[in-house]
């Protein structure tokens, strides 16, 4: 097991590249797993023809290279209240699944989406009011938040029940990714992942846990919403930050309690994806060269053999 073999890469790290190019120094460079990021440019891989896509997947199998796809973020938003914009991503989702068929994906990644915000402008009203009115309006207008929230979470539900139902017969995952902890974003919490996936009742529900966005709620948030996850977990999102942007440095730059992290997966038995999602490609060896090191450690205290990818 060598460093470059127990993880895998994520295109991101050469987003404003074009994919193929992209694909090709990561494989240049000794990668066994590549994620493909269908973010900015490397969202042409749902444009390409079924031979293209057949093409890469002989030249993974003769690098020995397994693939997985973050589906897009933009313009894919399974919670939105318009009917049209929901049609648009479930476009958008059956292309990926289409591309991760072709490509022998076990899992896709997707974010739940974001709920409709009509209700912050009244809390804002409310609460510069203040007094017992203006208390009474708030209380109201979050009641109204709160119920654009359900209502975004069951469109969700809805949406994946449709998908699972179109594709049928396959057998990649759709992996839930825990987002950012900004206003509107469904999936902040992994709890919330967690409802959705028990609402579609699934076993093709499952989670990817991102490190750098868990950790912008706080070090022992970061720990608790990985602990939550282990029961659907299938991959991990890795890089670092000050926890307060989604930085994605290498590992060891910011804060993420990666020690902590490592203990409590080796301890339950983790078996899914090791993604490095970082920013700089100067900084994938180290944290790939780090995150071997770590896991030889916990390794050797829990007897657990790491295993990579999704099997």
């Amino acid at each position: 097991m060598t460093s470059l073999q127990d993880c895998a890469v994520s295109t991101y790290v050469y987003i404003g590249r074009p994919l193929a190019e992209a694909i090709e120094l990561l494989a240049a460079e000794g990668w066994k797993h590549i994620e493909i990021m269908c973010e900015g440019r490397h969202g042409e891989l749902l444009e390409w023809t079924a031979g293209q896509l057949a093409s890469l997947a002989s030249k993974g199998k003769e690098l020995g290279i397994r693939w997985s796809i973050h589906a897009p973020i933009t313009g894919c938003n399974p919670a939105a209240a318009d009917g049209q914009r929901r049609a648009e991503a479930e476009t958008l989702l059956l292309d990926t699944l289409r591309a991760a068929e072709a490509l022998g994906c076990s899992y896709v990644v997707l974010h739940a989406g974001a709920a409709d915000t009509e209700a912050a402008p009244l809390l804002e009203a409310a609460g510069a009011r203040g007094a017992s009115a203006g208390l009474r309006e708030a209380a109201g207008a979050r009641g109204a938040s709160a119920g654009l929230r359900e209502a975004a979470k069951a469109r969700v539900v809805r949406f994946l029940q449709r998908i699972l139902t179109e594709t049928a017969g396959s057998a990649a995952v759709i992996a839930l990714e825990n987002v950012p902890p900004y206003p509107g974003l469904l999936g902040t919490e992994v709890t919330e992942l967690l409802e959705l996936a028990a609402r579609v009742d699934s076993s093709r529900i499952g989670l990817v846990f991102d490190s750098g966005h868990a950790l912008m709620a706080g070090r022992d948030r970061c720990l608790l919403m990985l602990q939550q996850a282990m029961p659907r977990l299938v991959a991990l999102h890795l890089s670092d930050n000050a926890a307060e942007q989604d930085e994605h440095l290498g590992l060891g730059q910011g804060k993420l309690p990666l020690e902590a992290m490592l203990a409590g997966l080796a301890a339950g038995g983790f078996h899914g994806a090791w993604v490095l999602e970082l920013r700089h490609p100067g900084d994938l060896l180290p944290s790939a060269a780090k995150l071997h090191h770590l896991r030889k450690q916990y390794q050797a205290v829990y007897g657990i053999e790491p295993v990579p990818g999704i099997r």
